[in-house]
């Protein structure tokens, strides 16, 4: 893929790009000359990238509001800004977020700067454009970051709203990680016949994943999550499938001293930020989070994935392992299971034909093979043992036996008159 804007082409190797990934291959000339794209490829595969491209190749430097991005989230419109943000300087062009939670004031002042593309979340785009602060009547090319996301029946209104605002038929462009029925209605929706462009099966840019599993009893994944994160250069994106539990379980581990953060809708935008902020900092071993809350995130050379609770679909497990070894990095999905769960757990996968591994958690390693199994790999494990073997020897060893004297009681007999003694006797026998 050669591209034409020299500037573009010197910061690719700059980065020191090497071959484009299968998804920013196929979609670069179809994007560029206006094409509607239904762009699928796996997680860490470089979407974002591949979208961007062939937008800056032909967005007019000075000519307003060409390109709209919309994300399910604030995070993501943040990640996705950051993106675009940095190619588009190599070329002179504006990109602003728009997002909900942020202040609209400041955000209407910079809008004053006239960018030519803007990345935010649906509800605060249509907002604005509602006040009448924000024009869309230049946009050519709108851009549905994470669609299946998008066309779920909370978001689908307010997408279709912003769309619908756009005087001409823009160019449209959806992407994601996973196709659903819903991809199906998409001419329904837009009034577009999209091209549709799969490279989940040539795309090998992502790295490669180990999918694995720990059997836990439910009252023991807290103290689970503790112990992994003594494991050597450990940090995990934790998913938990509730916020409630998601917050129980944060206050376990803070209480137990695990660096601990947590990202979830119901936080502020400034909070979710510095939890991110903490966690790709190293600052946090653990990040706990929701489905919708981390979707899409991209965190660098993040080596686990922990499923608290197992998916509810094989496409949330499909995002979720996709947070790990993206662009050729290798990365683990550890799954805690009990048997109920195990059972469940294989039908939501099933459809996807993966190999799980199931490890053990030992000498604060994990390994492959029970503990009882791997002495000859780990010296350590002979040595423990026998030290156990002696300990509770040592603690079987009879006791010397003591008896102990019990003590009655004296008692004081009563001395009855001699009249008296067996009275009751005497007064049977006569009657």
């Amino acid at each position: 893929m050669k591209l034409e804007l020299p500037e573009l082409q010197a910061y690719w190797e700059k980065l020191d790009y090497q071959e484009p990934s299968a998804i920013q291959e196929k979609v670069y000339e179809p994007l560029k000359n206006g094409t509607d794209v239904v762009g699928i490829s796996p997680t860490g595969t470089g979407k974002t990238v591949a979208y961007t491209l062939p937008i800056l190749a032909k967005t007019t430097i000075k000519g307003g509001l060409q390109t709209i991005i919309i994300t399910p989230s604030q995070e993501l419109a943040v990640q996705v800004a950051a993106v675009v943000k940095e190619w588009g300087k190599e070329v002179g062009l504006t990109v602003q977020p728009l997002i909900g939670g942020a202040s609209i004031k400041r955000q209407l002042e910079k809008l004053k700067q006239k960018p030519e593309i803007i990345v935010g979340t649906a509800g605060r785009i249509l907002e604005i454009t509602e006040m009448k602060k924000l024009k869309l009547h230049q946009v050519a090319t709108v851009i549905l970051d994470e669609a299946d996301q998008l066309l779920q029946q909370e978001q689908l209104a307010t997408v279709r709203k912003v769309v619908a605002k756009i005087p001409n038929n823009p160019q449209m462009g959806f992407f994601s990680a996973t196709s659903n029925e819903l991809m199906k209605d998409l001419p329904k929706w837009f009034n577009v016949e999209p091209e549709w462009i799969d490279a989940t099966d040539e795309d090998t840019s992502a790295g490669k994943v180990l999918h694995a599993y720990i059997e836990t009893p439910n009252r023991k994944r807290t103290e689970m999550l503790k112990r992994l994160t003594q494991i050597t250069d450990f940090r995990g994106l934790v998913f938990i499938n509730n916020v409630a539990n998601l917050v129980t379980v944060a206050e376990k581990l803070s209480y137990e001293g695990v660096s601990v953060a947590v990202l979830h809708g119901e936080k502020y935008k400034t909070e979710r930020q510095h939890a991110l902020q903490q966690f790709r900092n190293g600052k946090v071993k653990l990040l706990l989070t929701t489905d919708v809350a981390s979707r899409g995130l991209d965190i660098q050379g993040l080596p686990y994935v922990i499923q608290y609770d197992i998916p509810v679909t094989k496409e949330s497990y499909i995002h979720r392992s996709g947070r790990t070894a993206r662009m050729g990095k290798a990365g683990t999905v550890l799954t805690l299971v009990n048997e109920r769960d195990m059972r469940e757990f294989k039908k939501v996968i099933a459809p996807l034909e993966l190999e799980l591994t199931r490890l053990y958690l030992f000498g604060g390693e994990l390994v492959d093979q029970r503990p009882e199994t791997v002495k000859d790999e780990v010296p350590e494990i002979a040595k423990l043992k026998s030290k156990t073997k002696e300990k509770e020897k040592n603690n079987e060893a009879p006791k010397k036996e003591t008896k102990t004297e019990v003590v009655q009681p004296i008692v004081k007999k009563k001395k009855k008159k001699k009249d008296q003694k067996n009275k009751g006797a005497r007064k049977k026998k006569k009657e």
